[in-house]
């Protein structure tokens, strides 16, 4: 009688633990790597499976939207209403801090811009003080700060110094704004130095109608200086430019 209630307890104790878990009723995890999310979730909900998106990556060559990876892997056993943890493509790109500053070495700057996946284009400018070294980073006309963020994929401009033998005249830049001069500058194959205010120039605009009243060195006809030389500016309200400012008088 005890083997009997042994057995007897044993088989309801089966038959309870088979309905408890549908022992023999686990679904298999399709491969929905590559497909679009939305028709990824709507096949897993068709065979009673449910699907989660917990992360995204962005490849340039990949269509965004569409699943890269999944867990549980394809082929596994899982029960009715289990998460399938799905990972897709970013639709866009996600942005990233530039990170070159002025003065880097040129090739440092390339391999901080190709690992955060920024492509780049190298322009030389005559600079014998930056020679080799990054002067500035332009995207689309305007140049970036190192804290500045481009989409990965933009394209930027590396601009890089270069040294040069040759001699060249310094113009005048007094009465000039701050990018008239710059202007000039760069059309002399000459390189803006520092450029200082006087205390009245307080706001943005006062820094934009700002006009040179001194430089150095001076202006000289003659083509005594390098290419690529700097050339400091001081900008102000002055009514009249000062010729004397660096003489002593």
């Amino acid at each position: 009688m005890a083997a009997v209630f042994i057995a007897v307890v044993s088989g309801v104790f089966y038959i309870y633990l088979r309905m408890y878990t549908d022992h023999g009723d686990a679904l298999e995890v399709p491969d929905i790597r590559g497909n679009a999310a939305d028709a990824a979730t709507t096949q897993l909900e068709d065979m009673g499976l449910r699907a989660v998106v917990i992360d995204s990556v962005y490849s340039e060559n990949s269509k965004g939207g569409f699943v890269f990876e999944q867990s549980p892997i394809p082929g596994s056993k899982v029960k009715e209403d289990r998460l399938i943890y799905l990972t897709v493509y970013r639709k866009t790109p996600p942005a990233e801090i530039v990170g070159v500053k002025e003065g880097m070495n040129e090739r440092v700057a390339q391999i901080i811009l190709q690992n955060k996946g920024i492509k780049f284009d190298v322009q030389y400018e005559e600079n014998h003080l930056l020679d080799r070294m990054v002067i500035r980073v332009l995207h689309r006309g305007t140049k970036l700060k190192p804290s500045s963020q481009v989409k990965k994929g933009d394209r930027v401009t590396l601009v890089v110094g270069q040294s040069s033998d040759g001699r060249v005249s310094i113009p005048s830049l007094k009465g000039l704004t701050l990018e008239e001069a710059e202007n000039i500058l760069n059309g002399s194959r000459l390189t803006l130095g520092s450029t200082l205010f006087d205390f009245d120039v307080v706001t943005a605009n006062d820094s934009a109608t700002a006009r040179v009243y001194a430089q150095t060195p001076s202006p000289n006809a003659e083509p005594s200086y390098q290419v690529g030389s700097l050339v400091d500016i001081y900008l102000g309200f002055r009514a009249e430019p000062v010729d004397s400012l660096f003489n002593g008088d």
